[in-house]
């Protein structure tokens, strides 16, 4: 069996300028074969946009997937989408360059062309405003850079609306929590705490609230749940503290501990703990745990 060279990402470089030279030459004499028998011009023209356009989407998406990797390994994520996205801007306004000297009203000179350019703008930021509109507003999250990518946010905004919390004096803000996963021509990517993937427009991220969650290293945990009205919330939060400290796993700080409501029959408690950021899961994990035994053990005590 033969073994399977990979080719390195500068070789993967040169093949795809390679592909695109190549393919231009083919274009160029098929469109002198096409002029010397005398086809119709606006046919020919209408073949060399259509080149023009597919060649340079082809050959943009190609180079910005090829060094995303290298980039990602070097740059950092937020700076690697900050250029993918400066690419894919570049390789749209060559592309639409060319399509205008191609079809420029008067030939393909450079007053033409300059004249298309203008005429051609004008058209279309009155045509596709909300386009353009979320093409700069992602400039601007890039120039800004309110959070970077994989940061974890909350986005609160009247655009959207949002089902009210299941748990009581629950944030009643429209907000949307996730992780960042990338910032594009026209949506930002989040990826939702029930891992659902959100395409949001940027023009919509700009104008909201924008909640940093990474920010920083401190974080907490926060818990509801009710407790039956016989417990004694004294000896319920004593408890509490006294199974934490005897988790040698859990490393955090009683932040409040608070009754919320109250009924006949139980009571509803809120308590948290700030903890470092990256040991929230795990940390949740052990207060729901001990939350469990001082439950057990206070109900024991007053069915004695």
């Amino acid at each position: 069996m033969t073994a399977k060279v990979e080719m390195s990402q500068t070789e993967k470089v040169l093949v795809l300028i390679i592909s695109t030279i190549a393919v231009f030459l083919a274009w160029f004499i098929l469109h002198v074969w096409l002029q010397s028998i005398s086809f119709n011009s606006n046919f020919i023209r209408f073949i060399d946009v259509g080149v023009v356009v597919v060649t340079g989407i082809a050959a943009t998406t190609l180079l910005v997937r090829l060094l995303a990797r290298p980039l990602a390994a070097r740059a950092g994520p937020t700076q690697t989408n900050a250029i993918k996205l400066l690419f894919q801007l570049f390789g749209v306004a060559l592309i639409i360059v060319a399509v205008v000297f191609l079809t420029g009203p008067t030939g393909t000179g450079l007053v033409s062309a300059l004249v298309g350019v203008g005429f051609f703008g004008i058209v279309i930021g009155l045509a596709a405003q909300a386009v353009l509109g979320n093409v700069f507003s992602g400039l601007m999250l890039l120039a800004s850079r309110p959070f970077h990518i994989n940061d974890r946010i909350a986005l609160i905004t009247w655009t959207y609306g949002k089902f009210p919390p299941s748990l009581t004096h629950g944030w009643l803000e429209p907000s949307y929590t996730g992780v960042v996963k990338g910032i594009g021509l026209a949506y930002t990517k989040i990826l939702t705490d029930s891992n659902a993937l959100l395409k949001v427009p940027n023009s919509n991220v700009t104008s909201s609230l924008i909640m940093n969650l990474s920010h920083g290293r401190q974080g907490h945990v926060s818990l509801q749940f009710e407790v039956p009205i016989a417990i004694d919330p004294e000896d319920l939060r004593k408890r509490l503290t006294q199974f934490l400290s005897e988790m040698k796993e859990f490393k955090g700080e009683e932040d409040s501990f608070e009754i919320l409501e109250m009924s006949s029959f139980a009571y509803l408690v809120a308590l948290s703990y700030r903890v470092e950021r990256q040991n929230e899961g795990q940390m949740k994990w052990l207060v729901f745990r001990a939350i469990r035994l001082a439950l057990t053990r206070a109900e024991d005590k007053t069915s004695k």
